[in-house]
C-alpha cells in the first residue's frame, strides 16, 4: 500500500521525517506540502507526480475542507479506487510505515489522544528522555 500525506506547511514533510527517524526508511509514503502561493491546482500537479496507479493508494490529510483535502476529492474523481482519510499525524503515519493496516493504525492513532497525567511515582527522566527509576 502507498501513502502519500499532504497538509499546509511543510508539516506532511516534516511528519515523514520524523517517521524516518524513528523507523528508518519510507519508501511507500510521499510528502506533499502546500504553501501559501499554491493553490488547488498545484496540490493536484503534486497528487498526480507521486502517484503510483500499479498500487492501492491512500492520501491522508490534514484536515476535513482544506486545499489538501479538496484537490484529494478531486483526484479520486478521476481515480476512484483513492482513499482518502483525514487526521495526518505522526501516531497514525508510523503504524502505517512498519506495516500495520490502515484500519488499525487509525484505531491506534485515536486511542493515542489521550490527557497525559504526571505519574506518581519517584522516577526522573535522563538528559536522553528516558525514564530512571
Amino acid at each position: 500500500m502507498n501513502y502519500i500525506i499532504a497538509a499546509h506547511g511543510r508539516y506532511a514533510q516534516e511528519v515523514k521525517n520524523s517517521c524516518q527517524m524513528i523507523t528508518g526508511q519510507t519508501t511507500n509514503i510521499a510528502a506533499v506540502t502546500f504553501t501559501e502561493d499554491m493553490g488547488v491546482m498545484d496540490v493536484l500537479e503534486s497528487y498526480n507526480a507521486v502517484y503510483s496507479p500499479e498500487n492501492e493508494t491512500v492520501i491522508i490529510v490534514d484536515i476535513v475542507g482544506g486545499t489538501p483535502c479538496n484537490a484529494a476529492q478531486m483526484f479520486r474523481a478521476k481515480y476512484p479506487e483513492i482513499k482518502i482519510v483525514s487526521g495526518l499525524s505522526l501516531g497514525l503515519i508510523i503504524p502505517l510505515s512498519l506495516g500495520e493496516s490502515l484500519e488499525g493504525a487509525i484505531i491506534g492513532a485515536q486511542e493515542n489522544i489521550q490527557f497525559v497525567e504526571l505519574k506518581a511515582n519517584n522516577s526522573t527522566v535522563s538528559d536522553d528522555g528516558e525514564e530512571e527509576d
